[in-house]
């Protein structure tokens, strides 16, 4: 329910946006961008409940993969700027004991949610595309696998180190 809230509530925000400045304006890039990072979170830990835990089995990213990919780069970066160390303090606060299940929960979700976000800068790009604005469409895709495509390789990563 609430991923459903949130999505419409985007989408009215997008709305409003192109209606205002234009879906090839930088203002338009920057409310898609403001809602894929703000609502993924929240998008992600609804939509997480519903999805059967086999789903989850089927991905797997190997370590060589990860590499070839970029993925590990991008993680050491994520370490360098301090990001993962508060991620990963905020996982081992919430997990209470039973480390291993509530740690995949909040991957998962985190999957999803960033799955989210990579849809909504897709149809955000198209959007773009059909007022014209190439330009605002490829920062939109840009953003769109830096920000939430290589997070979501990260977390089937970090799933598939935990289910090893």
């Amino acid at each position: 329910m609430v991923a459903l809230l949130l999505t419409a509530a985007g989408i009215y925000g997008l709305v409003v946006a192109a209606g205002a400045v234009g879906a090839d304006s930088v203002g338009f890039v920057v409310t898609v961008t403001l809602i894929g990072f703000g609502f993924a979170l929240f998008v992600g830990g609804s939509l997480e409940r519903y999805l059967p835990a086999s789903l989850w089995r089927r991905f797997s990213l190997s370590r060589a993969a990860s590499r070839r990919w970029g993925v590990d780069c991008f993680n050491a970066f994520l370490w360098r700027i301090g990001w993962n160390k508060h991620i990963v303090a905020m996982r081992k606060r919430e997990s209470d004991g039973n480390e291993k299940e509530p740690i995949l929960r909040q991957v998962r979700a985190s999957a999803v949610g960033h799955s989210w976000s990579v849809l909504l800068h897709v149809a955000s790009a198209i959007w773009a595309v059909t007022a014209d604005g190439w330009l605002a469409a490829v920062v939109l895709l840009m953003i769109g696998i830096i920000g939430h495509v290589y997070p979501v390789l990260l977390q089937i990563r970090v799933m598939a180190r935990l289910r090893e």
